[in-house]
């Protein structure tokens, strides 16, 4: 079952007194989405929205016990330098370790 599913039926069972202050930065329908919770709870939803991000996303990998940032917060890829993972991911490789989380 996927996220959603379970929050559009935690959203549909809330009791009417309960309301909501909803916070995303990955919502891409946000005013569909607002639209349809108020719809669901016969309520007046507000959408606030900016493009700016307080805390910069940036990506990071976890392999042999160590962290890689792997996306700075410019969305800029890092390939190269003492903190790359390159090195470390060839030798989990050579090692026959695929200890790399899928999940």
């Amino acid at each position: 079952m996927q996220r959603g599913v379970v929050w559009e039926e935690v959203i549909i069972m809330l009791p009417d007194h309960v309301n909501l202050i909803l916070l995303s930065a990955t919502v891409p329908n946000t005013k569909e989405f607002a639209s349809w919770v108020g719809r669901t709870k016969k309520k007046d939803i507000y959408v606030i929205s900016t493009p700016k991000r307080p805390v910069p996303l940036e990506f990071y990998l976890w392999a042999n016990k160590k962290t890689f940032k792997i996306v700075d917060a410019n969305g800029k890829f890092l390939t190269q330098g003492s903190l790359s993972p390159a090195p470390t991911l060839q030798g989990l490789m050579l090692d026959g370790k695929t200890h790399l989380n899928r999940s």
